[in-house]
């Protein structure tokens, strides 16, 4: 820690973690008092696909919907709707 307060990453940890001069950083405590440092492009890598990923393509799902409404549509056209 330097007289401003700013920590100092040694340069090994800093090649680990991809981290290159004015990157941008989370530091949280974990329940054991253990440190956690991210790199600010990690935490948001750890939060895509946090949500679950959805069964099957997505262009598949919106290929098969699209299909069921084009029936609907055919379906409510021969009945002269």
């Amino acid at each position: 820690m330097d007289e401003r307060g700013r920590l100092v990453l040694p340069a090994a940890l800093r090649r680990r973690l991809g981290l290159a001069t004015g990157d941008e950083v989370t530091i949280s405590e974990e329940a054991d008092g253990v440190l956690r440092v991210q790199s600010r492009r990690a935490a948001a890598r750890a939060l895509i696909g946090s949500a679950g990923r959805a069964p099957g393509s997505v262009t598949d799902q919106l290929r098969s919907e699209r299909r069921r409404q084009a029936a609907a549509e055919d379906r409510d056209a021969a009945r002269g709707g």
